[in-house]
């Protein structure tokens, strides 16, 4: 009987890695961890300031859609955290109606801009590290139809509405047919309602590192910017 000869078959290599190259691996993804943490974080933030933001715009395009749905006169006032009813009636409203709080102010010919029994009221809450003004943007938005001066400090100064007399106010109103309009009086009055179309304007808004606008049209159209710092200027 004959014999065949056999053949050791090869051992395949052993897989894994040396300690060395385990620490090497690790080191490497350490790195990278290191260097996209920031841009991680900086674009987290971008995101919760645009949504802060576009909170304000949301209010506005609600308290114009509400307007018009009710036949009824909806105020919008703008301010700072914390403050009281601004029509003086003294109803605490902390920080979670300001900086933005839209009222339904009732019938076009019974609106008193003030905070009445039963009417319905609408805030954006106060988000840590927001605030009113720029912190970078040099200029307006060319869309924004205010004529207060660009200013980018704080309070409700980061907007630029004011009324048929040229001063700078605090309260706009949308009319039941959706059009925003302006009061005629001292700034932070009510007074006498403007006439048509006189509301446009922008609101300004930072987290002292990105910049947002917030336009509003003299016919009530609403939109959102945000400064480009390599352009110098608003995205449209």
């Amino acid at each position: 009987m004959a014999r065949h000869a056999t053949h050791a078959r090869p051992q395949p290599a052993l897989a894994g890695f040396t300690l060395i190259e385990m620490m090497v691996a690790i080191g490497i993804a350490a790195l990278v961890m290191a260097l996209a943490i920031p841009g991680i974080s900086e674009w987290a933030e971008t995101q919760r300031a645009r949504g802060a933001a576009r909170s304000v715009a949301d209010l506005l395009i609600l308290a114009r859609s509400e307007a018009m749905r009710t036949s009824r006169n909806h105020v919008v006032f703008f301010g700072n955290p914390g403050q009281t009813d601004p029509s003086g009636n003294d109803v605490e409203l902390g920080g979670s109606w300001v900086p933005v709080l839209a009222i339904d102010d009732g019938p076009p010919a019974a609106a008193n801009c003030a905070i009445g029994g039963g009417e319905v009221l609408e805030g954006v809450e106060a988000i840590e590290d927001m605030g009113w003004g720029v912190s970078a943007a040099t200029g307006p938005v060319s869309s924004d139809a205010g004529t207060a001066p660009f200013d980018p400090g704080g309070g409700w100064d980061g907007a630029t509405f004011v009324d048929p007399d040229g001063n700078k106010v605090n309260w706009l109103l949308f009319r039941p047919d959706g059009v925003p309009v302006t009061f005629v009086g001292a700034p932070g009055g009510c007074g006498a309602i403007g006439s048509y179309g006189t509301a446009g304007g922008a609101f300004y808004v930072t987290n002292d590192t990105r910049d947002f606008a917030v336009v509003l049209s003299p016919l009530g159209g609403v939109r959102l910017h945000l400064w480009n710092a390599v352009t110098a200027g608003w995205s449209h």
